[in-house]
């Protein structure tokens, strides 16, 4: 699945308005007009939050990406007592001379209250040296205090015209030879949601290999 996942910002399809916000607030950044802020990234499973927070940050960073992007994933160890080892990296200078940090947090809303708690000081702090970016399934569950600090971004289910797009792109990275029905018939499947038609193409393809 990896290698289906975009890279950079242009390549994520069909979240038009939502990536449009990110390449202005990227602009304004790499500009020096303005700090980056931090974000939430909201939407269902799926959708490409994940991927628009690495292009995002890849983009913002640079050659830097690699040692200052950090991802807390959902099945890491999301205790209160690892976000404070977190936040204590994140109050640390860059390494490499990199301009900030970017701290990826994904499926914040099943972060323990405490554990947030312990997220909000950090992300009031002026002039320090991490910029994070949040992503939840529901805003539901996560603190006011928290979204009060964050500018907010919501992914929503693509278009079938934009998923026909995006099967179009991953069949290219394939060896699998689908006509329009079987295309038709994973986008009607996957209800919007790239992961899912990403899963459907793969398992309809490989079928048709293993039955040669």
């Amino acid at each position: 699945m990896e290698d289906f996942r975009p890279a950079t910002l242009a390549e994520i399809v069909g979240q038009g308005a939502t990536i449009a916000r990110l390449r202005r607030i990227l602009a304004a950044v790499q500009n020096g007009l303005v700090a980056p802020p931090h974000l939430l990234f909201h939407g269902p499973p799926g959708v490409g939050k994940t991927a628009a927070a690495r292009a995002f940050a890849r983009e913002a960073l640079g050659e830097y990406f690699e040692s200052c992007f950090n991802e807390l994933k959902a099945f890491d160890d999301r205790s209160a007592a690892a976000i404070r080892s977190m936040i204590a990296q994140s109050e640390r200078p860059p390494p490499d001379g990199g301009p900030f940090r970017v701290q990826f947090i994904d499926e914040v809303e099943a972060l323990a209250p405490d554990a947030q708690l312990n997220l909000r000081p950090a992300m009031e702090r002026e002039g320090g040296w991490s910029v994070y970016i949040l992503s939840c399934n529901e805003l539901h569950g996560i603190s006011k205090a928290i979204q009060s600090r964050v500018t907010l971004l919501e992914f929503v289910p693509v278009e079938p015209a934009e998923m026909r797009q995006l099967l179009a792109a991953a069949v290219a990275k394939t060896p699998f030879r689908l006509d329009s029905a079987v295309l038709d018939s994973i986008v009607e499947q996957a209800h919007g949601i790239p992961r899912e038609a990403i899963k459907l193409l793969l398992e309809e393809g490989g079928s048709r290999v293993s039955a040669r």
